[in-house]
């Protein structure tokens, strides 16, 4: 929890987990989007999903964040998604460095883009609680995950586990000062997924 706003972080993870390969690239990681016939679309996103039932249901169950955190390498990673970031909501980018030169981007529907840049967690998390406004705040990016979890303040993980191993690659997670304990999960098998809801233990 930061400033009223639950901090969340979700993302597909092979069995041994990692995120990606070293060269970025996911393999099989997100096949589960396309691995069934239920038409679901993300706000901003330009093509749809193609879901299972147990998927497609579990997917708009999710809350919408009301704030986005992003590291600069998945925001680098995917070109900023053109400007739209996930669900359309405000984004913050967690780096050190300049935007990029041709940032930023002229997107779909002529509207600015819904990003900011921040230099640090700290500025980061304000930033996003205020655009959250009570809501919640999406995290994502191994490192900035992997920050806010030493911070404390993540509330819920959302594990999308695909039957991989990977073998190596780039991890979820990371070393913290000591053991983080959560509930026991939700648990949404799905296709080529199973879905995994922890809620830390306060």
């Amino acid at each position: 929890m930061y400033r009223n706003c639950r901090v969340s972080a979700q993302f597909s993870m092979s069995l041994d987990g990692f995120i990606a390969r070293v060269d970025d690239t996911v393999g099989p990681l997100f096949d589960w989007y396309e691995a069934g016939d239920v038409e679901t679309w993300m706000p901003g996103h330009p093509v749809p999903f193609h879901l299972s039932e147990a998927d497609a249901a579990y997917w708009n169950s999710l809350p919408r964040e009301g704030a986005f955190i992003s590291g600069r390498r998945l925001f680098d990673i995917t070109k900023g998604w053109g400007g739209h970031p996930p669900n359309e909501s405000p984004t913050v980018v967690l780096t050190h460095r300049e935007p990029p030169v041709d940032w930023p981007p002229t997107r779909r529907d002529g509207q600015p883009v819904p990003f900011e840049f921040a230099g640090d967690l700290e500025t980061a998390l304000e930033r996003a609680a205020v655009h959250a406004a009570g809501g919640e705040i999406g995290v994502a990016g191994a490192d900035v995950v992997q920050q806010c979890l030493r911070r404390g303040v993540v509330d819920e993980l959302r594990v999308d586990l695909v039957p991989v191993l990977l073998g190596s690659g780039i991890p979820w997670f990371g070393a913290l000062d000591g053991d983080l304990l959560f509930n026991e999960p939700v648990i949404v098998p799905g296709t080529r997924v199973t879905h995994l809801v922890y809620r830390v233990r306060r």
